[in-house]
């Protein structure tokens, strides 16, 4: 799907795309014994907030992040000069890794697609760690049904979540949900960016920044609304 240039606008500057923290991606790396040295992919990694924290959980390590978004890679670029960033599909990876982390992009191309086109680029021990947006409850509102049926129309419940991984030829080592402080990472500043450019959107009459204004902040009360009923699962997995 084609976003509007409004939509890249609102979310320039933002330190990342998705929910997420230090802490569930430190959990992550130790779960998966990744090595001090490890080589690490960061795979649909937007503007490059959890490079930014690998690089402090693991120094050592060879990063390489890959998204489409060529302005998020010259942002990584300019920020962050030990990476490779690479403006690239984030399914046919540079190489092989000891780890592939995603959070929360293998839903965007599909969770089976992403992981049977990453499994090739493990290394013997390697694993993969990513974020994929579930059902939380047997009975969600129908507010949140009509959200994510238009946002993620595939999107499953946990038993549905892990016959996929395992479909695809993983092994689940651990897993668990996000909790709010990850959400609060992503939509704390994105609040604070809307506020910052509704004035004068609506000062000039833009009806598309408006539109896209709205469809986030729509997004942000959703979940403080209706959060319960799903949530970002963390998984960590290796090839069975």
């Amino acid at each position: 799907m084609d976003l509007p240039a409004s939509f890249f606008i609102l979310h320039s500057g933002l330190k990342r795309e998705a929910p997420g923290d230090a802490e569930s991606l430190g959990w992550a790396l130790d779960l998966a014994r990744t090595p001090a040295r490890a080589r690490i992919l960061d795979a649909g990694c937007g503007p490059g907030a959890d490079l930014a924290l690998l690089s402090d959980l693991r120094p050592g390590a060879d990063l390489v992040g890959m998204d489409l978004h060529a302005p998020f890679i010259d942002r990584i670029r300019a920020e962050q000069p030990h990476v490779t960033a690479l403006a690239a599909d984030m399914l046919v990876p540079d190489g092989q890794f000891d780890l592939i982390w995603s959070a929360g992009a293998a839903y965007s191309v599909g969770v089976e697609v992403a992981l049977a086109a990453w499994r090739a680029a493990l290394k013997p021990q390697g694993a993969v760690a990513f974020s994929d947006c579930l059902w939380r409850s047997a009975r969600p509102s129908t507010t949140a049904q009509a959200f994510w049926a238009r946002e993620y129309p595939g999107m499953c419940d946990l038993p549905g979540h892990l016959a996929k991984v395992e479909a695809t030829g993983f092994r689940v080592i651990g897993a668990r949900w996000l909790g709010d402080a990850a959400w609060q990472a992503y939509y704390d500043p994105l609040e604070a960016r809307i506020a910052t450019l509704r004035p004068k959107a609506e000062a000039e009459g833009d009806a598309e920044m408006i539109a896209v204004l709205d469809d986030n902040q729509a997004e942000i009360d959703l979940w403080r609304s209706h959060g319960a009923d799903y949530g970002y699962y963390l998984t960590v997995a290796v090839p069975a």
